[in-house]
């Protein structure tokens, strides 16, 4: 039986890829900054009883390069999935150090201690679409100029820097992931994603009466989290490593997305939005667009969830107040 570990398991990727290794025979170790006992409630939450039986759950920090190197060698793991770490850009601005601390530090902590145990360890790397700040080009390749312009896209940079040169200098296999937004019914409630689908849901059962948003105009490029777990996996199947951009390959507004989300009630949006005509934040790089040509290529990636779909499904699932066990279902489809 093959041996995972996951960094930043009982977040919304690393959820969805714990469950999709199961499915795939792994036996699964996931890193978890608290006790079991006082996390317990959260993942029974997300995983069946019988998913459980295959986990093993580690409670360490990034920060900690102690307690990394001792789950590395509890675990023992042929795959390391590195999803971990600060994960909002705008929070960035405000925890510049921390943010290092945890992208940038802790992924070369996760590398070197996995180079002592296990040379041989594959790994993938959670990347930005950050990277590449203002775009020089679109849409975005792997090769594309990078000038990340927040301290989160510097610090995710300065990762995949590292990632580089223990792939070229100790010929390590890592592959890094350049994602792009990408979403689901386990997104917390403070995502843009999630907001909206709470209000629509509550705008349609007559438990609210508008939904009050900023800009309409933002732009991004929105995928399904459970195609793009899927590509991670496939980027540790793969003969060779190598930085993959995982994406839809289209930008579409905020005004786009709400549109959808309220059509899928059969209401109109215009009826319930109230926009504040401030202009987008500069917190949040604007122009992103990627191209996952080379992942659809090379790896075999395919995207099962188009836009109007995901965006329906988040809807459905804040109508039906589906439980979280069900929404973290990584085999979950869009209707035929």
């Amino acid at each position: 039986m093959k041996k995972a570990l996951i960094t930043g398991i009982l977040g919304q990727d690393g959820t969805y890829l714990a469950r999709w290794l199961l499915k795939k025979g792994y036996e699964v170790h996931g890193l978890i900054r608290l006790p079991f006992a006082r996390e317990e409630d959260r993942i029974r939450r997300r995983f069946p009883a019988d998913d459980l039986a295959n986990i093993h759950f580690h409670t360490g920090s990034l920060e900690d390069p102690f307690s990394i190197a001792a789950i590395i060698k509890a675990a023992n793991p042929v795959e390391i999935y590195h999803l971990a770490g600060v994960s909002d850009s705008r929070q960035s601005f405000l925890i510049p150090e921390q943010t290092v601390q945890s992208i940038t530090l802790g992924t070369l902590r996760v590398l070197e201690a996995g180079k002592l145990h296990n040379p041989s360890i594959r790994y993938f790397l959670a990347s930005s679409c950050e990277i590449f700040g203002v775009p020089s080009q679109s849409p975005q390749r792997e090769d594309t100029l990078r000038q990340p312009l927040t301290p989160y896209g510097i610090a995710k940079q300065a990762a995949d820097g590292f990632a580089q040169l223990y792939r070229e200098k100790y010929n390590q296999f890592i592959s890094v992931g350049i994602l792009y937004n990408h979403e689901s019914p386990l997104r917390p409630a403070n995502y843009l994603s999630r907001r909206v689908a709470q209000s629509v849901a509550a705008i349609k059962k007559n438990k609210q009466s508008k939904l009050e948003l900023g800009s309409l105009d933002a732009k991004r490029d929105w995928s399904d989290a459970r195609d793009f777990v899927q590509g991670y996996w496939l980027a540790l199947q793969a003969e060779k490593p190598g930085d993959f951009v995982f994406s839809s390959g289209t930008s579409r507004t905020v005004q786009e997305f709400v549109q959808l989300a309220f059509a899928a009630v059969g209401l109109k949006a215009e009826s319930y939005v109230k926009a504040d005509s401030v202009p987008v934040s500069t917190a949040v790089t604007a122009g992103l667009c990627g191209d996952s040509g080379k992942a659809e290529k090379i790896l075999g990636w395919k995207r099962h969830w188009d836009f109007p779909a995901m965006v329906a499904d988040l809807v459905q699932a804040e109508m039906e107040n589906r439980p979280e066990i069900e929404r973290a279902n990584p085999l979950a489809m869009p209707p035929a």
